[in-house]
Protein backbone atom coordinates (compact mmCIF):
# COMPACT_ATOMS: atom_id res chain seq x y z
CA UNK A 1 0.00 0.00 0.00
CA UNK A 2 1.23 3.46 -0.34
CA UNK A 3 2.42 5.56 2.47
CA UNK A 4 0.27 7.99 4.05
CA UNK A 5 -0.04 11.90 3.25
CA UNK A 6 2.05 12.04 6.61
CA UNK A 7 4.59 10.23 5.42
CA UNK A 8 5.74 12.15 2.98
CA UNK A 9 9.38 13.07 3.25
CA UNK A 10 12.73 14.61 1.60
CA UNK A 11 13.72 10.87 1.29
CA UNK A 12 13.73 10.84 -1.97
CA UNK A 13 15.89 14.15 -2.66
CA UNK A 14 12.65 16.46 -3.05
CA UNK A 15 12.01 19.37 -1.16
CA UNK A 16 8.88 18.78 1.15
CA UNK A 17 6.82 21.67 -0.63
CA UNK A 18 7.43 20.92 -4.15
CA UNK A 19 4.47 20.17 -6.00
CA UNK A 20 4.47 16.46 -6.12
CA UNK A 21 4.51 15.99 -2.66
CA UNK A 22 1.47 18.67 -2.11
CA UNK A 23 -0.81 16.53 -4.79
CA UNK A 24 0.01 13.82 -3.15
CA UNK A 25 -0.94 15.63 0.18
CA UNK A 26 -4.46 16.80 -1.22
CA UNK A 27 -4.82 13.52 -2.95
CA UNK A 28 -4.83 12.07 0.21
CA UNK A 29 -6.83 14.03 2.03
CA UNK A 30 -9.43 14.35 -0.46
CA UNK A 31 -9.65 10.33 -1.09
CA UNK A 32 -8.78 11.51 -4.77
CA UNK A 33 -6.61 10.98 -7.90
CA UNK A 34 -9.28 11.79 -10.40
CA UNK A 35 -9.00 15.25 -12.55
CA UNK A 36 -11.52 15.94 -14.56
CA UNK A 37 -11.08 17.36 -17.90
CA UNK A 38 -12.99 20.31 -18.97
CA UNK A 39 -12.19 19.50 -23.02
CA UNK A 40 -15.10 22.60 -23.80
CA UNK A 41 -16.89 22.27 -26.65
CA UNK A 42 -20.12 24.65 -27.28
CA UNK A 43 -22.08 22.28 -29.50
CA UNK A 44 -22.13 19.99 -26.93
CA UNK A 45 -23.55 22.01 -24.28
CA UNK A 46 -26.44 20.34 -22.59
CA UNK A 47 -30.12 21.54 -23.16
CA UNK A 48 -30.60 24.72 -21.87
CA UNK A 49 -27.57 26.69 -22.13
CA UNK A 50 -27.18 28.73 -25.11
CA UNK A 51 -24.12 27.56 -26.90
CA UNK A 52 -22.05 30.57 -26.60
CA UNK A 53 -19.40 31.28 -24.36
CA UNK A 54 -21.58 32.50 -21.22
CA UNK A 55 -23.32 29.22 -22.23
CA UNK A 56 -19.95 27.47 -21.28
CA UNK A 57 -19.22 29.50 -18.05
CA UNK A 58 -22.67 28.41 -16.71
CA UNK A 59 -22.16 24.99 -17.62
CA UNK A 60 -18.40 25.05 -15.60
CA UNK A 61 -19.46 26.88 -12.92
CA UNK A 62 -22.11 24.21 -11.87
CA UNK A 63 -19.21 21.19 -12.78
CA UNK A 64 -16.70 23.17 -10.86
CA UNK A 65 -19.56 22.98 -7.80
CA UNK A 66 -20.99 20.61 -8.13
CA UNK A 67 -16.97 18.07 -8.11
CA UNK A 68 -14.98 20.83 -6.51
CA UNK A 69 -14.62 17.80 -3.26
CA UNK A 70 -13.93 14.90 -5.20
CA UNK A 71 -11.48 15.97 -7.73
CA UNK A 72 -7.96 16.54 -7.11
CA UNK A 73 -7.78 18.70 -10.11
CA UNK A 74 -9.26 20.47 -13.03
CA UNK A 75 -7.93 20.12 -16.56
CA UNK A 76 -8.92 22.54 -19.23
CA UNK A 77 -7.12 21.62 -22.09
CA UNK A 78 -5.89 25.16 -23.16
CA UNK A 79 -6.64 25.15 -26.82
CA UNK A 80 -10.44 24.68 -27.04
CA UNK A 81 -10.81 28.04 -25.22
CA UNK A 82 -8.03 29.98 -27.55
CA UNK A 83 -10.15 28.66 -30.21
CA UNK A 84 -12.76 31.00 -28.65
CA UNK A 85 -10.30 34.08 -29.02
CA UNK A 86 -10.44 36.62 -26.46
CA UNK A 87 -13.77 35.26 -24.63
CA UNK A 88 -12.18 32.45 -24.31
CA UNK A 89 -9.57 33.63 -22.51
CA UNK A 90 -11.85 35.70 -20.38
CA UNK A 91 -13.45 32.27 -19.57
CA UNK A 92 -9.99 30.76 -18.96
CA UNK A 93 -9.89 33.75 -16.37
CA UNK A 94 -12.73 32.78 -14.75
CA UNK A 95 -12.27 29.38 -14.71
CA UNK A 96 -9.52 29.46 -12.65
CA UNK A 97 -11.68 32.47 -9.75
CA UNK A 98 -14.35 29.74 -10.35
CA UNK A 99 -11.94 26.74 -8.92
CA UNK A 100 -10.21 28.76 -6.32
CA UNK A 101 -8.17 26.91 -4.07
CA UNK A 102 -10.88 23.99 -3.54
CA UNK A 103 -8.87 21.71 -6.29
CA UNK A 104 -6.01 22.35 -8.29
CA UNK A 105 -5.67 23.74 -11.71
CA UNK A 106 -4.12 21.88 -14.14
CA UNK A 107 -3.35 23.65 -17.34
CA UNK A 108 -3.35 21.09 -20.42
CA UNK A 109 -1.54 23.24 -23.26
CA UNK A 110 1.50 20.89 -23.70
CA UNK A 111 3.76 23.64 -24.60
CA UNK A 112 7.61 23.20 -25.79
CA UNK A 113 9.64 25.62 -27.85
CA UNK A 114 13.32 27.60 -26.95
CA UNK A 115 13.91 28.87 -23.61
CA UNK A 116 12.47 32.49 -24.65
CA UNK A 117 9.59 31.44 -26.32
CA UNK A 118 9.38 29.01 -22.72
CA UNK A 119 9.70 31.88 -20.82
CA UNK A 120 6.55 33.55 -22.58
CA UNK A 121 4.49 30.27 -22.18
CA UNK A 122 5.68 29.88 -18.12
CA UNK A 123 3.94 33.99 -17.14
CA UNK A 124 1.20 32.91 -19.30
CA UNK A 125 0.38 29.66 -18.07
CA UNK A 126 1.52 30.53 -14.33
CA UNK A 127 1.48 33.82 -13.55
CA UNK A 128 -1.71 35.10 -15.86
CA UNK A 129 -3.71 32.16 -15.70
CA UNK A 130 -2.31 31.40 -12.62
CA UNK A 131 -2.50 27.28 -12.98
CA UNK A 132 -0.80 24.94 -10.52
CA UNK A 133 0.53 22.98 -13.24
CA UNK A 134 0.90 22.74 -16.56
CA UNK A 135 1.66 19.94 -19.32
CA UNK A 136 4.78 20.60 -21.71
CA UNK A 137 6.33 19.26 -24.38
CA UNK A 138 9.66 17.92 -23.64
CA UNK A 139 11.55 16.87 -26.95
CA UNK A 140 13.20 20.30 -27.61
CA UNK A 141 15.70 19.19 -24.55
CA UNK A 142 16.07 21.06 -21.40
CA UNK A 143 17.29 24.21 -22.27
CA UNK A 144 14.50 24.54 -23.82
CA UNK A 145 11.95 23.82 -20.97
CA UNK A 146 13.86 25.27 -18.54
CA UNK A 147 11.53 27.80 -17.84
CA UNK A 148 8.59 25.70 -17.39
CA UNK A 149 9.87 23.31 -14.91
CA UNK A 150 12.20 26.25 -12.27
CA UNK A 151 9.25 26.96 -9.95
CA UNK A 152 8.91 23.76 -7.68
CA UNK A 153 5.45 25.15 -6.04
CA UNK A 154 3.95 24.69 -9.84
CA UNK A 155 3.62 21.25 -11.54
CA UNK A 156 5.01 20.18 -15.16
CA UNK A 157 3.78 16.82 -16.47
CA UNK A 158 6.09 16.14 -19.66
CA UNK A 159 4.13 14.57 -22.38
CA UNK A 160 5.64 11.43 -22.26
CA UNK A 161 3.71 8.31 -23.75
CA UNK A 162 0.82 9.41 -25.43
CA UNK A 163 -2.49 7.49 -25.89
CA UNK A 164 -3.27 7.84 -29.17
CA UNK A 165 -2.81 5.10 -31.48
CA UNK A 166 0.49 6.83 -33.57
CA UNK A 167 2.38 7.13 -30.65
CA UNK A 168 4.63 4.21 -31.72
CA UNK A 169 6.08 6.64 -34.88
CA UNK A 170 8.36 8.61 -32.59
CA UNK A 171 8.01 7.48 -29.10
CA UNK A 172 8.36 3.69 -29.89
CA UNK A 173 11.61 4.36 -31.53
CA UNK A 174 14.38 2.10 -30.51
CA UNK A 175 18.09 4.00 -29.56
CA UNK A 176 20.67 2.36 -30.45
CA UNK A 177 21.24 0.17 -26.88
CA UNK A 178 17.40 -1.79 -28.24
CA UNK A 179 15.37 0.79 -25.40
CA UNK A 180 12.49 2.75 -26.55
CA UNK A 181 13.08 5.99 -27.08
CA UNK A 182 10.33 7.60 -24.52
CA UNK A 183 12.32 5.09 -21.86
CA UNK A 184 15.07 6.81 -22.84
CA UNK A 185 13.24 10.18 -22.02
CA UNK A 186 12.14 8.99 -19.00
CA UNK A 187 15.29 8.17 -17.35
CA UNK A 188 15.93 12.11 -18.13
CA UNK A 189 13.46 13.67 -16.83
CA UNK A 190 14.04 11.79 -13.49
CA UNK A 191 17.50 13.05 -13.92
CA UNK A 192 15.88 17.23 -14.01
CA UNK A 193 13.09 16.06 -11.17
CA UNK A 194 15.71 18.49 -8.81
CA UNK A 195 13.04 20.82 -7.17
CA UNK A 196 10.35 17.64 -6.76
CA UNK A 197 7.57 19.54 -9.29
CA UNK A 198 7.99 16.84 -12.47
CA UNK A 199 5.49 14.81 -13.81
CA UNK A 200 5.07 12.69 -16.92
CA UNK A 201 1.68 11.94 -18.99
CA UNK A 202 1.31 8.78 -19.44
CA UNK A 203 -1.62 7.40 -21.81
CA UNK A 204 -3.98 4.51 -19.55
CA UNK A 205 -4.22 2.82 -23.15
CA UNK A 206 -0.61 1.61 -22.32
CA UNK A 207 -0.47 0.42 -18.52
CA UNK A 208 2.42 -2.18 -19.02
CA UNK A 209 4.00 1.28 -20.19
CA UNK A 210 3.08 2.89 -17.39
CA UNK A 211 4.79 0.25 -14.75
CA UNK A 212 8.26 0.64 -16.95
CA UNK A 213 7.91 4.24 -16.65
CA UNK A 214 7.44 3.96 -12.86
CA UNK A 215 10.61 2.14 -12.68
CA UNK A 216 12.55 4.40 -14.40
CA UNK A 217 10.78 7.33 -12.28
CA UNK A 218 10.42 5.96 -9.18
CA UNK A 219 9.52 9.63 -7.23
CA UNK A 220 7.26 11.08 -10.23
CA UNK A 221 3.62 11.32 -10.26
CA UNK A 222 1.55 9.91 -13.38
CA UNK A 223 -1.08 11.78 -15.16
CA UNK A 224 -2.78 9.02 -17.12
CA UNK A 225 -5.27 10.04 -19.73
CA UNK A 226 -7.37 7.46 -22.14
CA UNK A 227 -9.92 6.18 -19.46
CA UNK A 228 -13.50 6.04 -20.53
CA UNK A 229 -13.67 7.14 -24.33
CA UNK A 230 -10.24 5.96 -25.72
CA UNK A 231 -10.65 2.97 -23.60
CA UNK A 232 -7.81 3.07 -21.30
CA UNK A 233 -7.12 0.17 -18.41
CA UNK A 234 -8.11 2.01 -15.20
CA UNK A 235 -7.25 -0.81 -12.80
CA UNK A 236 -4.06 -2.18 -14.58
CA UNK A 237 -2.59 1.59 -14.64
CA UNK A 238 -3.03 2.41 -11.18
CA UNK A 239 -1.44 -1.04 -10.05
CA UNK A 240 1.07 -0.11 -12.64
CA UNK A 241 1.64 3.39 -11.42
CA UNK A 242 1.12 4.05 -7.77
CA UNK A 243 4.26 3.83 -6.07
CA UNK A 244 5.40 5.61 -2.35
CA UNK A 245 4.40 8.94 -1.72
CA UNK A 246 4.99 11.01 -4.35
CA UNK A 247 4.60 8.98 -6.64
CA UNK A 248 0.91 9.18 -7.35
CA UNK A 249 -1.55 8.12 -10.68
CA UNK A 250 -3.60 11.01 -11.32
CA UNK A 251 -6.70 9.71 -13.33
CA UNK A 252 -8.37 12.00 -16.51
CA UNK A 253 -12.09 11.76 -16.12
CA UNK A 254 -12.47 12.93 -19.61
CA UNK A 255 -15.09 13.37 -22.17
CA UNK A 256 -17.12 10.62 -21.23
CA UNK A 257 -17.57 12.10 -17.96
CA UNK A 258 -17.80 15.86 -18.62
CA UNK A 259 -20.33 15.31 -21.67
CA UNK A 260 -22.38 12.29 -19.13
CA UNK A 261 -25.77 14.14 -19.61
CA UNK A 262 -27.27 16.20 -21.77
CA UNK A 263 -30.17 17.35 -19.94
CA UNK A 264 -30.56 19.39 -16.80
CA UNK A 265 -29.12 17.23 -14.43
CA UNK A 266 -26.18 17.54 -16.32
CA UNK A 267 -23.56 18.78 -13.30
CA UNK A 268 -24.76 15.51 -11.00
CA UNK A 269 -24.26 13.24 -13.77
CA UNK A 270 -20.45 14.34 -13.95
CA UNK A 271 -20.16 14.35 -10.58
CA UNK A 272 -21.68 10.68 -10.56
CA UNK A 273 -18.92 9.78 -13.07
CA UNK A 274 -16.15 11.32 -10.91
CA UNK A 275 -17.75 9.34 -7.47
CA UNK A 276 -17.31 6.44 -9.45
CA UNK A 277 -13.95 6.67 -11.08
CA UNK A 278 -12.88 7.94 -7.27
CA UNK A 279 -14.08 4.83 -5.84
CA UNK A 280 -12.46 2.57 -8.48
CA UNK A 281 -9.08 4.45 -7.86
CA UNK A 282 -9.10 3.15 -4.24
CA UNK A 283 -10.30 -0.07 -4.96
CA UNK A 284 -7.60 -1.00 -7.52
CA UNK A 285 -5.18 0.64 -4.89
CA UNK A 286 -6.33 -1.93 -2.69
CA UNK A 287 -7.28 -4.91 -4.13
Amino acid sequence: MPRSRDDVTAGANHPLDGFAARLWREAEEKKSWVCLGLDLDLERLPAGLPRSVDGARAFLNEVVEACADVVVAFKPNVPFYLALGPDGLRLLRDLRDAVGDRALLLADNKVGDVSDTSERYAGFLFDFLDADAITFNPWGGRDAIQPLIERPDRGAFAWLRSSNPGADDLQGLMTGDGEPVYLRLARGLAEWNELGNLGVVVGATRPADVGAVRELAPGIPILAPGVGAQGGALEATVKAGFGPAPAGVLVNAGRSALWASSGPDYAQAVRSKVEAMRSAIEDARSG
